[in-house]
């Protein structure tokens, strides 16, 4: 409750443009004290909020911290489907967050945020590097399909991180399954994590690290947002894509994957790429010229439909151009 509240208290110090908003006026809005008001005042200030305070005029925002944060956030989205916002400046995991939540039962568009993780992992247990700078969510869906149903739905996620990513001036592609792109170096990861039934899914957890503002100095073979357009924030980073992700969810579980045939073949980085798949012990899976996806999801290489593994591209391996 603390949380959502000091979250109302920045929506509407935002939505107040600049102006003053009363004491008196978020205390009732928000069933509290006037004190309790000033007390969370406080701490949005001890968090990098610079908040000016006028005697018998009330309260307005003059910054905000550059940082991913629920109170950052929050009154950023827009799509209904975002219902609760959890997390703070630094976690280990959204993700192991997220789960938490979600088998004590948290609603569908719970979100955690996270300015920075010490403790992020990537597909096949891999560590993620989270410094501060960067945009870290986790999101919690309750789709009502079959398990094996929701092997697409990273693909649907990253074309949400995509689409969002989009809407603020930077063109990405995919790589299968979960990786996004910036001019062929990697922008943003996703995480799918699932609790199901023999027959149905009880939940899954979306996790997705996005690289916005590149440390001064670092040439880390990685792409930043801000390689492409410069002086984004990462809150409006997480905002735009937290949005795009809700269309694109809502659209998956009316319609199924098939619809986003062509979105992802638009943004697919390794259509026609000569590529090998390895499982996690590091044995070939297939080999062979990418040729898309199918209708679950599913990469085709050759005539294989590859469920899942590590994709690297063949001529790199081979050492040619």
């Amino acid at each position: 409750m603390t949380g959502s509240r000091r979250i109302a208290i920045v929506r509407a110090l935002v939505e107040a443009r600049g102006g003053f908003v009363s004491g008196e006026t978020l205390a009732t809005e928000l069933g509290i004290s006037r004190v309790a008001v000033g007390a969370h005042i406080a701490a949005l200030r001890e968090d990098g909020f610079r908040i000016e305070s006028a005697h018998s005029v009330g309260y307005r925002l003059l910054s905000a911290p550059s940082l991913t944060l629920p109170e950052t956030v929050a009154p950023l989205v827009s799509d209904p489907l975002w219902v609760r916002f959890e997390g703070g400046e630094h976690t280990e995991s959204t993700n192991t967050d997220a789960k938490r939540l979600a088998a004590s039962l948290a609603p569908e568009g719970t979100v955690v945020i996270a300015a920075r993780q010490h403790g992020g992992r990537g597909r096949l247990g891999r560590s993620w590097e989270s410094p501060e700078g960067g945009a870290y969510l986790s999101a919690i869906f309750r789709p009502a399909l079959a398990p094996a149903s929701v092997s697409s739905l990273a693909l649907v996620i990253a074309l949400g991180v995509s689409d969002g990513l989009c809407g603020l001036g930077v063109e990405t592609s995919i790589k299968w399954p979960n990786d996004v792109l910036l001019g062929g170096r990697k922008l943003a990861g996703i995480l799918l994590e699932m609790s199901a039934e023999a027959d149905m899914v009880e939940w899954v957890v979306a996790g997705v690290g996005i690289n916005v503002c590149r440390p001064e100095g670092v040439t880390d073979g990685f792409a930043y947002v801000d390689d492409a357009v410069v002086g984004i924030e990462p809150a409006d980073v997480a905002a735009s894509v937290l949005d795009a992700i809700a269309v694109a969810y809502r659209r998956y579980v009316a319609e199924g994957f098939e619809v986003f045939a062509d979105a992802y073949a638009r943004r697919d980085a390794l259509q026609g790429r000569d590529v090998v798949v390895r499982a996690a012990t590091g044995a070939i899976v297939a080999s062979g010229t990418a040729g898309g996806v199918d209708s679950s999801g599913r990469l085709l290489v050759g005539q294989t439909p590859v469920f899942g593994g590590e994709v690297t591209l063949r001529e790199r391996e081979d050492g040619e151009a």
